[in-house]
């Protein structure tokens, strides 16, 4: 039986209100019984396994009603996402892009740090279908026009070809494709992203089916906006990231297998498959697209202060679906790394050091003795070398000292140590240990 929890922050930064929903660990399971899914175990891929911690829904658990309960929308039966709670700072007077940003910036955050954002691949396809079906069908309403290119941003049909080419650089290509899939995926499927496709999450559906409610009316298609925005604006910033950890994870020398995350106002891609193009042109065609679909936002939207409460609300919405889509994900675990060598002596000597049998009383014992033997045998040989071997030392030894030692110690070393050295420790050394003397006994006192 579930127990309830006391109130926590939710993804919003506002109280949480949700009963107990993980398992023991902390962690919740795909199947309930607290069992990995099979079809993850040795893949060199991510597992659709949920991953969540305690702050976010078991997949089993995930409706509308129950995520807008959570983050303190409605009573968990009647709510609306017009319930929304939003900070009170917002300035609605504001632009809408700038309002997008700052009334979502902690649910951005709770997203783009979870656990499966990075290994999330073919998840994103059937949500990229049903949000782009949606703004084809409502691409004269005038607050989504402004933003409406899909030969800029249509992204499910070069996800679909990324995902075919990365199938086929990790050896899948060869998997059957499934025709008794309905809609059948665009290319091969393995094991390992069947489940994808033949068992929809919770959470993705719960995501498919919002993105077709606002896409069914004229009325709630605006709020479509919020979506795109971030989804776009979301690739277009951080996503740029997970595209080059793509093209270094798989050796990437084009576009192939990572068009997803490639946008240019100009379809222009040339520079950027030769290689030919910099860090800094990438960055300039980035800026430019954000810069055009914010300033489309802002004009589609206008001065509509209802409006633009209600796409911040969406927005939110929008990031809470992400957190849990992305909950479903489990990266493969890294690569054990090679120990360096010196790690490798470190190791050996600890486990020889820890082979070793515990030493006892009689082993300290022993050694005591052992010391007090050689200090007194010190003391007697030396009693009776040294008076007769005094008067040679004294013999030998002080020409010497009075030929070579004497006039390099009274000639040079003590010059030196007057001249040189004791002024420079007054001047210098004494005052910066006084100091650092002073700030000690500050510190303990």
């Amino acid at each position: 039986m579930s127990t309830a929890t006391a109130p926590r922050p939710s993804a919003n930064g506002l109280t949480s209100r949700a009963n107990g929903h993980a398992n023991g660990n902390g962690h919740s399971n795909g199947n309930g019984n607290g069992k990995a899914s099979p079809l993850s175990e040795g893949a060199e891929t991510p597992g659709f396994v949920p991953n969540a911690p305690a702050s976010v829904l078991h997949s089993s658990q995930v409706t509308l009603q129950s995520l807008l309960y959570e983050s303190g929308a409605g009573d968990g039966v009647n709510g609306s996402v017009d319930d929304w709670p939003l900070p009170e700072d917002l300035d609605m007077s504001r632009p809408v892009s700038e309002l997008l940003r700052k009334g979502t910036q902690r649910a951005h955050t709770n997203a783009e740090n979870s656990d499966g954002a990075t290994a999330l691949t073919a998840g994103k396809l059937e949500m990229r279908d049903a949000l782009e079906t949606g703004l084809d069908a409502h691409a004269t309403n005038p607050v989504l026009a402004g933003t409406y290119n899909p030969k800029l941003l249509a992204r499910a049909g070069t996800l679909a070809a990324d995902i075919r080419f990365l199938l086929k650089r990790m050896g899948h290509d060869d998997s059957p494709v499934r025709t008794d899939i309905v809609p059948t995926p665009p290319f091969p499927l393995p094991a390992f992203l069947a489940e994808v496709f033949t068992t929809t999450a919770p959470p993705l559906k719960v995501y498919i089916d919002r993105l077709r409610e606002l896409a069914a009316t004229p009325d709630q298609a605006p709020r479509l906006l919020a979506h795109a925005y971030v989804r776009y604006l979301g690739d277009l910033s951080g996503g740029q990231i997970i595209g080059a950890r793509l093209r270094k994870a798989y050796n990437l020398d084009n576009l192939d297998g990572r068009m997803f995350y490639f946008f240019d106002l100009d379809g222009d891609r040339t520079a950027a498959e030769t290689g030919d193009e910099t860090v800094g042109d990438r960055k300039k065609k980035l800026f430019a697209v954000k810069g055009w679909y914010r300033d489309g936002m802002d004009g589609g939207v206008g001065d509509d202060k209802a409006l633009k409460v209600a796409l911040v609300k969406e927005a939110n919405l929008a990031f809470i679906l992400n957190t849990h889509l992305f909950s479903l994900i489990n990266p493969p675990k890294p690569k054990a790394v090679e120990p360096r060598y010196y790690e490798t002596i470190a190791a050996k000597r600890a486990a020889e050091e820890a082979a070793k049998p515990p030493k006892t009383l009689k082993h300290h014992l022993i050694t005591l003795v052992y010391v007090i033997f050689s200090v007194l045998l010190g003391m007697i040989i030396f009693n009776v070398v040294w008076p007769k071997a005094e008067p040679y030392v004294v013999e030998y030894g002080t020409p010497v000292w009075e030929t070579y030692g004497a006039p390099y110690f009274y000639g040079s070393f003590v010059p030196w140590w007057n001249e040189s050295f004791v002024p420079w420790w007054d001047n210098h050394a004494a005052p910066l240990f006084a100091r650092l003397t002073v700030n000690q006994r500050r510190a303990l006192f």
